[in-house]
């Protein structure tokens, strides 16, 4: 009879895994409404840490250009449209440059405390997963 086991992560790897992914899990199931009880400031930032989500969506941005959800775009309220943004995920050390062309962001994500919407490919470039705090140069 052949053993099947765990493999080389052991139990602990397994639990640790299914602890991590359970918190990101209800991180994104409760939404904006619970965002400060799960994304926190990392205290890592030479710049300003704001936190940031990502949109994927829209037709043309305040700058009257065609929106790229795959471009190094953002929207802000913040930050004029036109400023350059060197935009670093404290968790892995990512960086990327981003141009804002956009206003935003809006709705609940303004009012919890979003200052920036990045738009898809510069989020993933960065290797954001959901919302999160990030450092800006």
């Amino acid at each position: 009879m052949k053993h099947v086991g765990i493999g080389r992560f052991g139990l602990l790897g397994i639990m640790g895994l299914m602890a991590a992914l359970l918190t990101i899990t209800s991180a994104q199931a409760a939404g904006w409404a619970s965002v400060h009880k799960y994304v926190k400031k990392s205290g890592n930032c030479a710049g300003e840490e704001v936190l940031a989500s990502s949109y994927s969506s829209g037709r043309r941005t305040a700058n009257g250009e065609r929106f790229d959800a795959n471009g190094n775009t953002a929207a802000a309220r913040t930050w004029p449209i036109g400023t350059s943004l060197t935009v670093t995920n404290p968790s892995n050390g990512r960086s990327v440059t981003v141009r804002i062309n956009d206003t935003g962001p809006w709705g609940i994500a303004y009012r919890m405390g979003a200052r920036l919407d990045l738009a898809r490919g510069a989020a993933q470039r960065l290797g954001m997963r959901s919302s999160q705090y990030v450092c800006v140069v």
